[in-house]
């Protein structure tokens, strides 16, 4: 017989959530699929607090811990993994699977036990560490295998997975698999929230999809395929499988070069070499994590590499030129200015083509008024804060198109963001490419990143391993992804 673990009763919380029913047992490993990201961090804070409902009942172990009845506030045994580790860097493996546990009552630390602890624990996932590793030494997917032993010390009802593949690599989800089936085989449960519908079938033993704050749909295994998922994301599908935006990237690149790598050394970046013809998008899909960072500083200008030569427009990159952008992971954060209104976030990079444009209000009114079709009234009273992901996403790629750079560096551009935000994140890199623009994507996983690109080149120890052209896309066997057809 089944033994429950959560259950979730016509749980509803407007403007959020509506009549949420959600079962979860032992040992599943069960699927969360956000075809829009309306409710889905609500959801997620109901499985870990008892916070008050506007109605219906939440389960753990069988017993009532939350209703609309009365809400005790108090914290569930969860355990949520996500980009940002729970583990702190600056102490060994060791103590924080062992002294930083709850319940620790040892006043006299044997870091000999400690570690042949660790090993035991270590040796069915066949991972192997050095005893008193520090944490900050270890690797994206290490981290989240000791995240998984940390949460089976310490007895959690369940484990969140949330958006994994934004910071683990291709190649480390597919060890993922046997290391999570291990861990459900021995009664840990996960819930895998993800939006990409690939990714969550190839890890889950069932699936909810999700949409506009609904359970819209319950998939069993047998039901766990395209042509379902299709019949829900069908917007989706006509919207980059039209024929006019595919018919742009059969064109041939134009000979001139916007972007040269030529035998570049930098930390984990070994004798790299790349070439990025004008007007073309190329996605740079690294196996390992690390170098990514490392490549987007060097674009940035803030740093020069140890040996070999980076250039765009046959020049070093420079933070100061407005003919370069660059869009790091999480912009709607990092390249929001909280203290400035909507308006003035949009035109911050647009000096350049509008001359005096600080001191020119009629000039800014005009082009106010052009933007409140998509930004809405007002805007200059309004604080970008007060929107939601979507509004702010919108606004930091519009400040782009208004740039008009001839260069756009992203990382991982469709990470952490809904099917309809990334169709209206394809639109725009359409428009991007039909400027001529030329566009290098660094990912650690594909998402939709194939379907606005060129090439593929899979970077291995700090190298380019592998080319593959828009019509060898279908070679690529990575486990999340969608590729044009």
């Amino acid at each position: 017989m089944k033994e429950e673990v959560f259950r979730l009763e016509q749980v509803s919380l407007p403007p959020y959530l509506h009549d949420i029913n959600i079962h979860l047992f032992k040992g599943e490993i069960v699927g969360l699929i956000g075809l829009n990201a309306l409710g889905i961090e609500q959801l997620l804070t109901i499985f870990q607090k008892n916070i008050s409902l506007h109605y219906g009942h939440v389960y753990c172990k069988d017993e009532l811990v939350n209703d609309y009845l009365s809400s005790n506030h108090k914290q569930n045994n969860i355990t949520v993994i996500e980009r940002k580790s729970m583990l702190i860097d600056t102490l060994s493996v060791e103590e924080n699977l062992f002294i930083l546990k709850k319940g620790c009552k040892q006043h006299l630390i044997r870091y000999s036990l400690l570690s042949n602890q660790m090993q035991q624990l270590l040796a069915p996932l066949h991972l192997k560490l050095a005893n008193k590793t520090l944490v900050a030494e270890l690797t994206s997917f290490e981290k989240l295998v000791i995240q998984f032993i940390k949460a089976q010390l310490s007895r959690s009802s369940m484990v969140i997975l949330k958006d994994i593949s934004t910071f683990v690599s291709e190649i480390d989800l597919a060890k993922l698999k046997p290391i999570l089936d291990y861990f459900s085989a021995n009664g840990m449960t996960f819930l895998y929230v993800c939006n990409h519908h690939q990714e969550a079938f190839h890890f889950s033993n069932r699936c909810y999809l999700m949409r506009e704050g609904k359970i819209i749909k319950h998939l069993y295994p047998d039901q766990m395929n395209d042509t379902i998922i299709s019949q829900y994301s069908y917007e989706f599908k006509e919207s980059i499988e039209e024929g006019s935006r595919q018919d742009q990237y059969s064109k041939p690149p134009l000979s001139s070069r916007d972007l040269v790598c030529s035998n570049l050394w930098y930390h984990d970046i070994k004798q790299l070499n790349i070439e990025l013809h004008a007007g073309e998008t190329v996605v740079l899909l690294a196996s390992e994590n690390m170098i990514l960072d490392q490549l987007f500083v060097l674009l940035s200008g803030v740093d020069v590499a140890d040996s070999g030569s980076l250039l765009i427009h046959g020049k070093r990159p420079s933070l100061a030129d407005r003919s370069i952008a660059l869009v790091p992971e999480k912009p709607d954060q990092s390249l929001i200015f909280p203290q400035l209104s909507v308006m003035d976030n949009l035109l911050f990079t647009s000096d350049h083509k509008v001359p005096h444009l600080w001191l020119n209000r009629k000039r800014r009114a005009a082009l106010g008024y052009e933007l409140q079709k998509r930004f809405g009234n007002r805007l200059t009273d309004k604080v970008p804060s007060d929107f939601p992901q979507s509004y702010r996403l919108r606004l930091v790629y519009q400040r782009i198109l208004l740039q008009k750079p001839t260069f756009l560096c992203a990382v991982q551009p469709f990470a952490s963001i809904d099917m309809y935000q990334r169709m209206e994140l394809i639109s725009t890199y359409d428009v991007l490419k039909q400027r001529g623009t030329t566009i290098l994507i660094l990912a650690v996983s594909l998402s939709d990143t194939l379907q606005i690109a060129d090439r593929l080149l899979l970077c291995k120890n700090g190298q380019i391993e592998r080319q593959l052209l828009r019509h060898e896309f279908s070679q690529y066997n990575g486990i999340v992804g969608s590729r044009p057809t």
